[in-house]
């Protein structure tokens, strides 16, 4: 593994992360002074509607990456410019797919926005905005593959920063101007164009041979075994848009369109914490991995660096899911300002949990998806899409929003369960029940240190003394716990090793600079 490349994309991606993050704070801080938070429920739902159309991409971009990998292990210009081309027409074949799937779904938007105070046509003028904004994005986004292929996701991330604070400045200053959702909308779904025309300008200088035409025959795709790919993966794209995608159309039918919006404010929780802590320092692997795979190193030289990142997942998860737990009520309460935009906590139980299982498995996920081959966990896809929908719509009256976080935790077993059997038994040939039984003692333990940490802090003020406690409880139980469980383990020795390594490279750079 290329540790200097996968550094440097890591932390860059981290710091891009966290102003992003600390941007998104500030912009809905500043969105509920202006406006009702009503508004924020459509654009939620009319995203999970926009997630489901997007199965139109068939997967192209998943499918496109793990065949750049090879080539640019062997520097093959001409495969990577046949690659590239095909991506961009393909690419313009499904914005215009999407375009009439979007005016095709647009007869759905009555049924599904519920309570709403503002006019159906006030919404259609939002959802249409929003499906402009998603077909623009098909036709150069493209070009930010080549870069995570080629491990410099550093750059693609630093042109986003850039747009993103660019466009933000003027999206708050015009809200705080003329508090007008539909101009304050506008503008925020011009920062992915705006950023992708700036990476089209720049892989244009970085990789000229791009800008060639090349002839990409009916062999090509062929020899690629393409087709098969595209139909098991688009298996794979439904299930996964219906998994992903349903849970705000679902609290909208049956619970309202202002639900949906405190359901957003934890999902921007959620996703700023993980991007920033967890899976902006995992993409960059991801890559490496690709070229180490194709690089054909030993087998169990493999399986000795995904133990290694394996018991990291398990660290990380632990400690991201309690904090979860412990910290979730009242970061909303202090950056909203009340108590009014909390969800139960037995909602807040159901998200951490699930927050774990996503979090220890996503090395395993950045594993499967150098491979390709997507009929060997289609049928797991499938199933977790029906399952989703059924516990999460018989739940969802009894529970409200919890019963449908607890679709979604349920529903995640049967993906996690089809990618651990592709890399773990299918790609290194180890027990499957073996591994499955380590992480099933594994989770005991963080209910343990979960239920711990509640009793503990459920009645702590919101205050700077109960912040205090809260930090001083989940900084030293779940490292406490996991450290016993692991001080003795050869794969925690190399984790701290691999660790060790990369600081001796930031070190090196420093000493360079110097």
């Amino acid at each position: 593994m290329n540790s200097a490349k996968t550094l440097k994309n890591s932390i860059i991606s981290v710091f891009g992360e966290i102003l992003t993050l600390l941007l998104q704070f500030v912009n809905r801080r500043i969105f509920v002074t202006f406006l009702d938070i009503e508004y924020l429920g459509y654009h939620s739902v009319f995203g999970n509607i926009f997630s489901i159309l997007s199965v139109a991409e068939l997967g192209i971009g998943g499918i496109i990456s793990f065949h750049l990998y090879r080539e640019i292990v062997t520097h093959n210009k001409q495969e990577i410019g046949k690659l590239m081309y095909l991506y961009k027409w393909v690419y313009r074949i499904i914005a215009a797919v999407v375009t009439v799937l979007g005016l095709v779904a647009c007869i759905f938007v009555p049924y599904i926005v519920k309570d709403s105070s503002r006019s159906i046509g006030y919404l259609y003028i939002v959802y249409f905005l929003q499906l402009a904004s998603m077909v623009a994005g098909y036709f150069l986004s493209y070009r930010r593959t080549i870069y995570a292929a080629d491990q410099k996701e550093y750059v693609t991330i630093e042109i986003d920063l850039f747009a993103n604070i660019i466009v933000q400045v003027i999206q708050l200053t015009l809200l705080a101007i003329f508090k007008n959702y539909l101009l304050y909308l506008a503008i925020q779904l011009s920062i992915t164009f705006f950023a992708n025309v700036l990476i089209m300008l720049k892989s244009n200088k970085d990789y000229p041979y791009l800008k060639e035409k090349y002839t990409v025959t009916k062999e090509d795709i062929n020899k690629r075994n393409m087709i098969p790919d595209i139909k098991n993966f688009l298996v794979h794209n439904i299930s996964y848009a219906v998994y992903g995608g349903t849970d705000n159309i679902v609290i909208s039918v049956l619970c309202g369109i202002k639900d949906v919006a405190l359901y957003g404010n934890y999902i921007i929780l959620k996703k700023g914490v993980l991007n920033v802590l967890f899976y902006r320092l995992l993409n960059p692997v991801q890559a490496a991995i690709g070229n180490i795979v194709y690089a054909d190193r030993k087998k169990e030289d493999l399986w000795k660096q995904f133990e290694m990142f394996d018991v990291f997942s398990f660290f990380f998860a632990s400690y991201i899911s309690a904090g979860f737990l412990v910290f979730f009520q009242p970061a909303i309460q202090i950056w909203l300002g009340s108590t009014k935009y909390l969800l139960p906590y037995s909602f807040v139980i159901a998200f951490s949990l699930t927050i774990y299982l996503l979090s220890v498995w996503e090395i395993v996920c950045k594993y499967r998806s150098v491979f390709g081959d997507y009929k060997q966990d289609r049928n797991c896809m499938l199933v977790s899409a029906i399952l989703n929908i059924i516990v999460s719509v018989a739940l969802a009256k009894p529970l409200g929003v919890t019963g449908v976080q607890i679709g979604t935790l349920v529903a995640y077993l049967p993906i996690a369960y089809g990618r651990i059997r592709f890399v773990v038994k299918g790609f290194f040939g180890k027990s499957i029940k073996k591994y499955l039984a380590k992480h099933a003692g594994l989770f005991a333990v963080v209910i343990l240190e979960g239920t711990a940490l509640y009793l503990l802090t459920r009645n702590m003020p919101v205050t700077l003394v109960g912040i205090l406690l809260r930090f001083l409880l989940w900084g030293t139980i779940p490292l406490a716990v996991d450290l016993l469980i692991y001080f003795r383990s050869p794969h925690f020795k190399d984790m701290c090793g691999y660790f060790k390594n990369l600081l001796n490279i930031v070190k090196g750079k420093a000493k360079q600079k110097k």
